[in-house]
C-alpha cells in the first residue's frame, strides 16, 4: 500500500459553506468497520472515541473519487483541487483543526493496520485533540481506496450569544459590562480604527472568543479599566476556511 504523509493545518479562519456533491447520510459497512477499529485503537490508548461527521465524510468522498482516478502516489491535493482545509469547509464542516489519512488496501483491517504502522497516520488516529471523523471508502478492482478526515469540531454560535459569554468572562476579571455595545459592534466590522472614545481597543480572531488574549489580560491587570463593550463579528482573515470569529473589546 502506498500512502501520502500526514497533512494538517492549524490556521484559524471562518468556515465556507458551499455545498458538495456525493451526499451520504450514513457510513457504509467498510467505513463503519474503519470507524470501529479506529475507536477500538483509541480506547486501548485511553482516548475518547471519534464521532461520525457527515460533512467531513462528504469532503472525504470527493477526494477519494479524485484519488481513485489519479495515477502514482496518493496525495492530499492534486493539481487544480482545493486543499483539504477548503474541501472540509466547502462541505459544511466547522472545525479549528483538520487532518487526513489516505490509503489503499484489500480490506479495512489491513488498511487500519498499515495506518497504525505509519507514524504520521498513527499520530492522527491517536491525536487526543481530534474529536470527529468522516471516512470515505471506494472499492475498485479488489482494492479499497480510503480517505479518513479528522477534525476538532467547532460549535457555531450566534454573535449575540458569544458577546454575552465574553462579557461574563470579562466580568469574572472585574470588568463590568458597558451600557451599550454599539461602538464595539461598529469597531468589529471596521477595517481599521475604532468607533467612540475607548481608552483601549483589543481585537483578535479565534475559534473561542471567551479565551481572552494575553494583551487583554495584561491590560485588565493594570487596574486602569472598569468596564468594556464587546462586539463579535465575522473573521477578518483574508482567506477564511476555519470556524473563527473576530472580537473587539473596548475598554473604559
Amino acid at each position: 500500500m502506498q500512502t501520502a504523509s500526514q497533512a494538517r493545518s492549524l490556521l484559524l479562519a471562518l468556515t465556507l459553506t458551499a455545498p458538495l456533491a456525493f451526499a451520504q447520510t450514513a457510513p457504509s459497512r467498510a467505513e463503519q468497520t474503519i470507524l470501529q477499529l479506529t475507536n477500538q485503537t483509541r480506547a486501548a490508548h485511553n482516548l475518547p472515541p471519534l464521532h461520525w461527521d457527515s460533512d467531513l465524510a462528504h469532503a472525504a468522498r470527493v477526494h477519494a473519487q479524485r484519488v481513485l482516478h489519479e495515477q502514482g502516489e496518493l496525495l492530499h491535493q492534486y493539481p487544480g483541487e482545493p486543499d483539504m482545509t477548503t474541501r472540509g469547509a466547502q462541505a459544511g464542516a466547522h472545525f479549528t483543526t483538520i487532518a487526513e489519512n489516505i490509503g489503499r488496501a484489500p480490506d479495512p483491517a489491513t488498511l487500519q493496520q498499515t495506518w497504525m504502522n505509519s507514524p504520521t497516520h498513527r499520530a492522527n488516529i491517536l491525536d487526543p485533540n481530534l474529536d470527529v471523523v468522516g471516512i470515505a471508502i471506494i472499492a475498485d478492482q479488489g482494492l479499497l481506496t480510503a480517505v479518513e478526515d479528522f477534525s476538532h469540531s467547532a460549535i457555531v454560535q450566534s454573535y449575540d450569544g458569544l458577546e454575552k459569554r465574553v462579557a461574563q468572562t470579562l466580568q469574572s476579571h472585574g470588568i463590568a459590562p458597558a451600557p451599550s455595545n454599539a461602538d464595539a459592534h461598529q469597531t468589529c466590522t471596521m477595517p481599521t480604527g475604532a468607533a467612540g472614545s475607548p481608552k483601549l481597543v483589543v481585537q483578535w480572531d479565534g475559534p473561542d472568543p471567551t479565551l481572552l488574549p494575553d494583551a487583554l489580560l495584561h491590560a485588565i491587570s493594570t487596574g486602569q479599566y472598569t468596564s468594556a463593550e464587546v462586539g463579535v463579528c465575522a473573521s477578518k482573515q483574508p482567506n477564511p476556511q476555519f470556524t473563527t470569529y473576530n472580537v473587539a473589546v473596548l475598554l473604559y
